[in-house]
């Protein structure tokens, strides 16, 4: 896969998801009389990691860089989230961030992380080694540790009993796979389509625009109202209105499809790579493969595949940012983000780090060809208000969904409503 440079130019350019965390003294403070500098690094990670794994990476660290002490901040995602935002509000984030995306914008015009491309100069590091290199503006804020894939999951057992024998590669052979899938007197559906409003997340509607190269916005702006996005709403349209989709979807969370998805109740699935080993564990006896979203019929360009992001920033507030870069750099080098790939099942952000899961996996060497070959699409990140901006997508998704609105008027609504946010 080609490295790429993502500009932002001014508000943003195209979500995983930001997080960061404020705790306070978030200034850096000092450690042990011997004069170590200990440095805060607030992530949702190492909750989501195996026990133990964060702390040793910062153990081995801390043991290649003496005077150097890290205390980890670690929670769960959603109250990593409002941390974060308290944080970037009061001064007080914690020296190194772990962000994404989504709200990388928010933090820049707040003031609230520090332009990165300075140190990046002042310690000579080589943005070559970089999968890509998001900057706002002319200037790097986030440095993506770790990228997330979106394939489609597939349940071959599902699709075999119904007399699919080979995954679909347009959206009219979705279609048929999904109606003959779908059976609602044994409680099987073809697929899951949570658009909660109230906790927006995932990429389920927007995974169906970018498979085909379609896009929401143009050079920044808002597009909502071409053909390729109309097509895609009215593709989803269909698939609820079919009966095709998962009863309760205006209140599914995203975790909830992965549930149906495991317990064997969806035929397919669009879904994080790092959900492979929790479907394993949890149903051993379930037969999936992979496979990339499928596209608009007759559509022959490079498939879009949804991304998101582990991502590293640095607190304006911070007073130790050379040693904050260096944890940045350690983080970034060739061993230890390969390492970090394997343990978080993600793609590293280095360009020369290989994930050690792909040793003998046929499913992970299907999702790692699949990243080769597919562009990384992740459109929503650097947009200001993102949070907002998913919300309101659901919003007029629901409506559509629900009759209440048909494709032009719902096209027209996120139009309006994107244009005042990204204007």
């Amino acid at each position: 896969m080609k490295r790429r440079i993502l500009t932002m130019v001014g508000m943003g350019a195209a979500a995983s998801l930001l997080l960061a965390g404020c705790a306070g003294g978030g200034a850096g403070s000092d450690g042990s009389a011997s004069g170590d500098v200990t440095i805060e690094f607030s992530q949702w990670w190492e909750v989501e990691l195996k026990e133990g794994v964060m702390r040793d990476l910062m153990d081995r660290f801390e043991a290649d860089n003496p005077g150097i002490k890290v205390e980890l901040i670690s929670n769960p995602y959603a109250a990593t989230m409002e941390q974060e935002i308290a944080g970037a509000a009061t001064g007080t984030l914690a020296d190194v961030v772990s962000i994404n995306g989504t709200t990388v914008y928010d933090l820049y015009e707040q003031g609230a992380i520090t332009d990165l491309s300075a140190l990046m100069e002042d310690a000579d590091f080589d943005t070559d080694t970089l999968v890509s290199n998001d900057q706002i503006d002319g200037s790097t804020y986030l440095v993506r540790a770790l990228n997330f894939t979106y394939p489609m999951y597939y349940n071959t057992d599902l699709l075999e009993a119904a007399g699919i024998t080979e995954i679909p590669s347009t959206r009219s052979e979705f279609v048929a796979a999904a109606e003959a899938v779908t059976n609602p007197d044994t409680g099987t559906y073809a697929w899951s389509l949570p658009i909660n409003v109230q906790s927006p997340a995932g990429f389920d509607p927007q995974s169906w625009l970018w498979a085909s190269g379609g896009r929401f916005l143009d050079d920044g702006t808002p597009d909502f109202e071409s053909e390729d996005v109309k097509d895609t709403l009215a593709f989803l349209q269909d698939q609820y209105q079919s009966g095709f989709i998962t009863p309760g979807a205006f209140t599914q969370q995203e975790q909830d499809k992965v549930e149906e998805f495991t317990a064997g109740r969806n035929g397919m699935m669009i879904g994080s790579l790092a959900h492979i080993n929790g479907i394993r564990e949890s149903n051993p006896d379930l037969n999936f493969t992979l496979g990339a979203v499928p596209a608009e019929d007759g559509y022959t360009g490079t498939r879009g595949l949804a991304g998101a992001t582990w991502g590293l920033g640095i607190a304006e507030n911070s007073e130790h940012k050379a040693e904050a870069w260096k944890l940045i750099e350690w983080i970034m080098s060739t061993d230890v983000n390969a390492e970090l790939a394997t343990e978080a099942i993600g793609f590293p952000g280095n360009v020369d780090s290989v994930p050690g899961y792909l040793d003998g996996d046929e499913l992970f060497q299907q999702a790692f060809d699949l990243y080769q070959d597919s562009e990384l699409v992740t459109e929503l990140d650097g947009l200001p208000l993102g949070t907002d901006l998913l919300r309101n997508l659901n919003e007029n998704l629901v409506k559509l969904l629900d009759g209440d609105a048909d494709v032009d008027t719902t096209a027209a609504a996120l139009q309006e409503y994107w244009t005042d946010v990204l204007k």
